[in-house]
């Protein structure tokens, strides 16, 4: 025969269930608010991260040892930190002074630029495999292809050509030119001139341009 629950005790019953889930959610929101839990959070983060995001900390391992990222990053940056970084100075610097020049390199431009070098190579599979071969990428072509023209057009109204250096230049490396015709062969030289004008003129200029810039480094 069943117990007979005391009335009182029957009519309490909700009140009860009631306190138990508010002393349940209390001591959940007590466990949010401590320490505790963001900790074991952060730490069971940290594990989902490790088995299914295995890349982002290990780079490589070796007979079960594990090359972490960290370690190649920190290598990476004692060898090649103050490399980078005065190419990405003076990158700014050359930019900067093109900028205020209007002299800029568009996006146009550079992608005219690639184009041709495709062409020369046969294709844009061609440029993507040599780029490879040479440990780059097309972005890093593109900032080097517009880090040219810019300089080009920077300095395109000094390197000025005359018509008698042309003909002493064909004269002096007509066996070196690619092209047989005549106007072909003027127009080669007066490439090879201008490029060779435009260099002494970047490095003189350039020199000039480090000496002011106001360049910190930490």
């Amino acid at each position: 025969m069943a117990k007979k629950v005391p009335a009182k005790i029957e009519a309490n019953r909700p009140f009860n269930t009631v306190n138990n889930l508010l002393d349940k959610l209390s001591a959940y929101k007590n466990l949010r608010s401590s320490k505790i839990f963001y900790i074991v959070l952060i730490i069971a983060g940290l594990m989902l991260l490790a088995i299914y995001k295995k890349n982002w900390f290990i780079a490589a391992t070796v007979n079960g040892s594990p090359v972490t990222n960290l370690e190649l990053q920190i290598r990476l940056n004692k060898q090649f930190r103050t490399q980078t970084l005065n190419q990405l100075i003076n990158e700014k610097i050359i930019l900067g002074e093109a900028a205020k020049n209007n002299a800029v390199a568009s996006d146009a431009e550079v992608n005219n630029k690639i184009s041709q070098i495709e062409t020369q190579l046969g294709g844009a599979q061609s440029l993507d495999s040599l780029l490879s071969q040479q440990g780059q990428t097309r972005e890093s072509i593109r900032q080097q292809i517009k880090l040219q023209l810019s300089i080009e057009k920077l300095y395109a109204n000094e390197a000025t050509i005359s018509a008698e250096e042309v003909s002493a230049f064909i004269e002096q490396n007509k066996e070196q030119l690619q092209a047989t015709d005549s106007a072909g062969q003027e127009k080669e030289a007066a490439e090879a001139i201008r490029n060779q004008k435009l260099s002494q003129l970047f490095s003189q200029k350039f020199q000039e341009l480090k000496t002011k810039a106001k360049v910190q480094t930490f």
